[in-house]
C-alpha cells in the first residue's frame, strides 16, 4: 500500500460475513465495543440510526471505550450522536488525568455493568473488542439477565483470508468468514472451545 502510486489498481473485498437485522428489528440493541474493533460497530450503528432504518429498532444503547481519550475513534460521530435523543451513549476510558473528561473512566465490562439496560425478550447484545474486553463482558451481560440466544459476539479477530479457503478462521465445522462473523454466545457454546 505504501508502495502505491495514484492511478494504481488496488482491489477490496467485503463486506464479508452476515448480519443478524431480522433478528435485531424491533428490538433494543446493546452495542458493545472496545479499541480499533469499534470500526466494525460503527457501521452498524450507522445503520441503525439512518433514517430510513431507525424506526425499526427500538433503544439503541452503545457502550465504547478505549484506554485513553487521545485513543477514541470517531469523536466527531461519537459527538454528534451524544446530541440525539435516539441513541444513549456511555464512552469510557481506562484511565486519564484530563480534568475536562466528561465522560467515564473504567474499563468496558464495569461500565457495562453500571449503564447497559437489564436482559429481557426485547433486548440483545452486540460484542466486538478485544478477546479481554470480551471475556471480561460476557459474564456480566449473564448477571444482568441476557439470554446467550441474545448475546451476539463478533469474533473478526479470527478472519484471515475472508472467502473460506484458507480454514484459519474455522471452528470446528464453522467458518467465521461465511457463517458469521457474528455468532449468538448459543452458538458459540455448541462449538468447540477453539474461538
Amino acid at each position: 500500500l505504501h508502495s502505491m502510486k495514484p492511478g494504481d489498481i488496488m482491489g477490496v473485498r467485503g463486506p464479508l460475513g452476515g448480519h443478524p437485522w431480522d433478528t435485531l428489528q424491533g428490538k433494543n440493541v446493546v452495542i458493545i465495543g472496545g479499541g480499533f474493533a469499534f470500526t466494525t460497530l460503527r457501521s452498524s450503528i450507522v445503520y441503525m440510526l439512518d433514517s430510513v432504518n431507525r424506526m425499526n429498532f427500538k433503544e439503541i444503547h452503545v457502550i465504547y471505550g478505549s484506554r485513553s481519550p487521545g485513543m477514541l475513534l470517531y469523536r466527531d460521530e461519537l459527538a454528534a450522536w451524544e446530541t440525539r435523543d435516539d441513541i444513549n451513549m456511555h464512552i469510557t476510558v481506562d484511565g486519564t488525568n484530563d480534568p475536562d473528561w466528561k465522560y467515564n473512566v473504567g474499563f468496558v465490562p464495569t461500565i457495562t455493568e453500571q449503564k447497559a439496560p437489564p436482559g429481557d425478550a426485547d433486548t440483545y447484545a452486540l460484542i466486538c473488542g478485544p478477546p479481554i474486553m470480551i471475556k471480561f463482558t460476557q459474564p456480566v451481560l449473564d448477571k444482568l439477565g441476557y439470554g446467550h440466544d441474545r448475546i451476539i459476539m463478533s469474533l473478526e479477530m479470527r478472519m484471515k483470508c475472508g472467502i473460506g479457503i484458507c480454514g484459519r478462521c474455522n471452528i470446528g465445522k464453522e467458518y467465521v468468514c461465511k457463517d458469521g462473523p457474528l455468532f449468538t454466545l448459543t452458538e458459540l457454546d455448541n462449538m468447540p472451545k477453539e474461538y
